[in-house]
């Protein structure tokens, strides 16, 4: 005859099972996340921890805004990653930038995390999140509305330079401009080791100017407005990004400035101490005009940046309805 279970084992057991799904439940949470535009997004970790090699991380990096991905933006990123399959990727939000940020940085430095955490003009926090990520973490930073062209990451950077290679930047502007141009990297692709000392000169280089920013107009960092800051591409973004590094790269090759002419009209890769210059063609095809005696011989685009804008309005970006 059966014996009858004893209750106290029917309830560990039950307890056990519900744990059991509990433990599921959540893994899968962290894993998959619905965005706020409906589309189901895949968080990728690597399944094992990323070998120290000394070269840049197999991670790309994203930024959600509040109204998450569109169909467009889907396309574009599902380019890179399906096209990069050895490639980890996130997909990162307002609310998970913030965390990472204030974990990250509040013991080392609170100057950053006040900042940071501060700021209510999305793009700012945009731009700046970007270079902290890298410099921090490494890898490759894409804007949502690039596009691959179909070549490997494992192949842009030659193979020559790659035990070298401590940050990658390419020209926006560069050749067919003239003279009077501006010159300025992208700051939409960018590529790094973790560490970089040219994006931690980035990221200080903000905090000061958020500093100076908001004592020049008597308010909090949240108080910033766009009308307060200047131009976006010369506060946080792309000549932001370009200052900051030809600076840092002068001060590592102990020299008083970077000589121009001698990183700008590129027709192929350029080393410089550890940052490889990429032509204008790599990054932003759409954006430089090339004699046609030299196309034949140039290299292949890398990305097509589709200048979707989503920050050029009057909030700086996508703000939470």
């Amino acid at each position: 005859m059966l014996l009858p279970r004893p209750r106290s084992v029917s309830k560990i057991a039950t307890f056990t099972v519900i744990a059991a799904l509990c433990v599921t439940c959540l893994l899968l949470i962290h894993v998959w996340g619905l965005d706020d535009a409906g589309f189901r997004t895949l968080r990728a970790r690597p399944l094992q921890p990323a070998a120290d090699d000394g070269l840049i991380p197999k991670k790309i990096w994203y930024k959600l805004g509040p109204k998450g991905l569109t169909n467009d933006t889907r396309a574009w990123t599902s380019s890179c990653i399906d096209g990069n399959s050895g490639y980890a990727h996130e997909f990162m939000t307002d609310e998970s930038g913030d965390a990472w940020v204030a974990a990250r940085f509040n013991a080392s430095r609170p100057d950053i995390v006040a900042s940071y955490l501060g700021l209510t003009i999305p793009i700012l926090k945009a731009d700046l999140l970007r270079y902290l990520l890298l410099a921090a973490e490494g890898g490759i930073w894409s804007d949502l509305d690039v596009s691959c062209a179909g070549v490997p990451m494992d192949s842009w950077v030659p193979e020559e330079y790659r035990a070298q290679a401590g940050l990658v930047v390419g020209w926006e502007f560069d050749v067919g401009w003239g003279e009077n141009i501006i010159r300025q990297f992208t700051s939409w692709l960018i590529m790094a080791r973790p560490g970089s000392p040219h994006l931690w000169t980035v990221v200080d280089d903000i905090v000061r100017g958020i500093q100076d920013k908001t004592a020049e107009h008597s308010v909090t960092v949240a108080g910033l407005r766009l009308d307060m800051v200047g131009e976006v591409v010369d506060f946080t973004g792309p000549r932001r990004l370009t200052r900051g590094v030809l600076k840092s790269l002068a001060h590592t090759l102990n020299v008083t400035a970077i000589d121009h002419a001698n990183i700008t009209h590129l027709v192929e890769p350029k080393l410089v101490g550890d940052v490889l210059i990429l032509p204008g063609y790599a990054f932003a095809a759409s954006a430089n005009t090339y004699d046609e005696k030299l196309r034949d011989g140039l290299g292949p685009e890398l990305v097509k940046h589709h200048y979707a804008g989503t920050w050029k309005n009057k909030n700086g970006g996508e703000v939470a309805r």
